[in-house]
């Protein structure tokens, strides 16, 4: 196990294009963390957090901490395709390793667009 980790840190370092792709990731995923942070309001109200025109109550509300769940995902998404770009390196597999890096990228930017928009319905109250 320690061997493969080792291995698979070792081809994602030699290659300067992926480290500096998941230098990239770990850049926007800080970003988006820190916006999400700065974004948030602790509050006792209840925050909006859902929409639905399906419902007999169109928007479901939860507490504030509710919208910390959005770091843990972005975090855990960044450390896993992260992970998963140096075992791909590591196996030979350097284009599926470099587009997987582009998308998770495209998946950040998708974040902060959904997140500002999460955010904006949230706080209507």
């Amino acid at each position: 196990m320690k061997d493969s980790f080792i291995t698979s840190v070792k081809a994602l370092v030699s290659d300067r294009m992926m480290l500096g792709l998941s230098l990239l990731v770990i850049v926007a995923t800080l970003l988006y963390v820190v916006y999400v942070a700065l974004s948030l309001n602790p509050t006792e109200l209840q925050v909006a957090t859902r929409y639905t025109a399906f419902g007999g109550t169109q928007f479901y509300r939860n507490k504030w901490y509710y919208l910390l769940s959005f770091i843990g995902f972005s975090v855990l998404m960044a450390a896993a395709h992260i992970s998963l770009a140096a075992k791909l390196e590591s196996r030979n597999m350097r284009s599926l390793a470099i587009s997987l890096g582009w998308l998770t990228l495209l998946i950040i930017v998708i974040l902060f667009v959904i997140t500002r928009s999460v955010l904006h319905v949230a706080y209507l109250s």
